[in-house]
């Protein structure tokens, strides 16, 4: 596994466990709406993005994140919305429905 791949696992991660807690507190009627925006700004800053901001992005990282139909980056999508690898599933539907008809 890549230093890139390693990074965006950690931090997958640590999203994942943000909104974890969140439907935790929220479940357990813990938030609210006066303490849901101070606590949901605390659980992002400790994500920490250091070196993947949107200026900051190494051509790698953009690289490895690149559907291989249309050649867009895929860095923001959400894994519901991939198909293969980095590709785009809007992308990958596209092209099994082309070869079927």
């Amino acid at each position: 596994m890549s230093k890139i791949e390693k990074e965006i696992k950690q931090i997958r991660e640590e999203l994942k466990s943000i909104k974890d807690d969140l439907k935790t507190y929220i479940n357990q009627n813990k938030l609210t709406d006066e303490t849901s925006k101070e606590y949901v700004e605390a659980l992002i800053s400790n994500v920490k993005l250091s070196n993947l901001n949107e200026e900051g992005l190494s051509k790698e990282y953009l690289d490895y994140w690149t559907c291989d139909h249309c050649g867009k980056n895929t860095h923001e999508i959400d894994y519901d919305y991939l198909g293969n690898g980095t590709n785009h599933l809007e992308c990958e539907l596209k092209l099994e429905m082309g070869e079927k008809n």
